[in-house]
């Protein structure tokens, strides 16, 4: 059993697993953002032009369905067996995906690709929790949440930069030699496994219904489709077989997911909270550039500034949030995030249009502040909750909510925005409507917030009354 004052001592092997764990987290992180850029130069060069959003779409779906599965196979299996297994099928589908000779050949990798990437994340924060007692990981966590915020900045450049010199290509290939030597330098890890007896088997239906269930639901709410109009009765049925998931996972002895968590007091709201903020999340990133560009009357390169604000803001605030949380404990951590996460929704939603691109910025700089405070503790407050033969899939459940709030709110902010543009009689008011439109969803934006400072407010308010603002801490073996 660990304590907050324990530490574990910094050697020659425990920094090569640390390089290898932030690299192949960053290649994951990067490949998730370098292919916006290619997108239009691989749709002339390939053609199949109707097909290019399934190259995003194909990845994300499997990115997204397959993290709490490679969770649960890291309990079962250990960590270090099932992240090397996810890095090589990632270096693997990278190598096809850089010699794919035409747009469905692409689309196959790159949906072979996501399956790699819904492993590293989950796994890459479970291994860090395993190593290092509390406050050790809590300075930690920060700085590997920090590079999916230093990859969104990258990433852009790095595929502009490819496309515009030795080809598009090497998006792809480059993640190659990255990822083997992230594979070598994480190979000598040998993990302290609990002598426990855990289940030796994955829960096949539960898994199938899972992946089916949340496919549905993607392929439902527009994901994929150029114009990403939702398909309702497909919604339905995702519905249908996700209550079937939930049914099979309460009876199961060996759940994939254990539902039993979401009742836990401190993962359950903590598992709110990032739903919630993924939402928010994803929503900046998908309508402030359309606000930039049509409403503001900015350039491309204006609106990715203005939304790369947000991953300059996230980035700082959780290298620092680690420091602070030792002192004052999460829950006031999470309280100070989503107070500044609302400031930063409440700048958008009132700042007028005149402002400019600049302000949008600033808001977008002070959300990602917001997010950077609270994400990495509540990660680590879950990690501390549940032993080792849980942490994986404890871990994974946290991602996998953060994304699966985020693709659900996106759809539904876009259905309430294509209601205004529709409304608009005359195309000349078609502008009006969709500035109209975009401020809706930035309202929704802010009623969002306002949620995640209730559940923050609540987790402060239980925590008094149950007499302790500590943090948990779990055995790090």
């Amino acid at each position: 059993m660990s304590t907050l004052t324990d530490r574990i001592p910094w050697t020659p092997q425990l920094l090569r697993v640390m390089a290898g764990l932030m690299l192949s987290l960053f290649v994951a992180a990067m490949d998730a953002t370098v292919v916006g850029t290619a997108l239009p130069t691989i749709a002339r060069e390939l053609g199949s032009f109707e097909l290019y959003p399934w190259i995003v779409s194909g990845y994300l779906i499997t990115a997204t369905t397959t993290v709490p599965i490679w969770g649960r196979l890291a309990d079962l299996r250990g960590r270090r067996r099932v992240l090397l297994a996810g890095i090589f099928l990632f270096i693997v589908a990278s190598a096809l995906c850089a010699t794919s000779p035409g747009m469905a050949w692409l689309i196959a990798f790159r949906t072979l690709q996501g399956i790699g990437a819904g492993c590293i994340q989950p796994v890459v924060f479970t291994i860090v929790g395993d190593i290092f007692p509390f406050a050790q990981r809590a300075r930690l966590q920060g700085f590997f949440s920090s590079m999916w915020a230093v990859a969104a900045i990258i990433g852009p450049a790095l595929g502009a930069l490819f496309v515009s010199t030795i080809g598009w290509r090497w998006i792809f290939t480059i993640n190659v030699p990255i990822g083997l030597v992230a594979a070598a330098l994480v190979w000598g890890y040998r993990e302290r496994r609990p002598e426990q007896p855990t289940a030796r088997s994955l829960d096949v239906r539960g898994a199938i219904l899972l992946t089916a269930g949340v496919a549905l639901l993607l392929f439902g709410l527009g994901t994929g489709s150029q114009t990403a109009t939702p398909n309702w009765p497909l919604v339905a049925a995702a519905l249908v077989v996700l209550a079937g998931f939930g049914r099979v996972e309460w009876r199961s002895a060996n759940p994939t997911v254990p539902l039993d968590l979401l009742r836990h007091r401190i993962i359950g709201p903590a598992i709110v909270v990032a739903a919630l903020g993924g939402t928010l999340m994803f929503g900046v990133t998908t309508y402030v550039p359309l606000w930039v560009q049509v409403v503001q009357g900015g350039s491309p390169y204006d609106a990715g500034v203005a939304v790369g604000a947000m991953s300059i803001g996230w980035p700082l605030m959780s290298a620092l949030s680690g420091w602070v949380m030792v002192r004052v404990g999460y829950q006031r951590l999470v309280v100070a995030g989503a107070l500044v996460l609302l400031a930063g929704s409440l700048m958008l939603a009132l700042g007028p249009a005149v402002r400019g691109v600049a302000w949008t910025g600033a808001a977008t700089l002070v959300i990602g502040a917001g997010m950077g405070l609270f994400t990495a503790p509540l990660l680590i407050v879950i990690q501390s909750s549940v032993d080792w033969g849980r942490r994986g899939v404890a871990t994974a459940l946290n991602q996998f909510s953060r994304t699966i709030g985020g693709a659900i709110g996106v759809s539904l902010m876009g259905v309430l925005l294509q209601r205004f543009v529709e409304s608009a009689r005359d195309p000349l008011n078609r502008r009006e409507q969709l500035q109209a439109g975009l401020h809706a969803d930035f309202v929704v934006l802010v009623i969002l917030a306002v949620l995640v400072l209730a559940t923050a407010i609540a987790i402060l308010v239980f925590s008094r009354r149950a007499g302790s603002l500590s943090p948990p801490v779990a055995s790090s073996a």
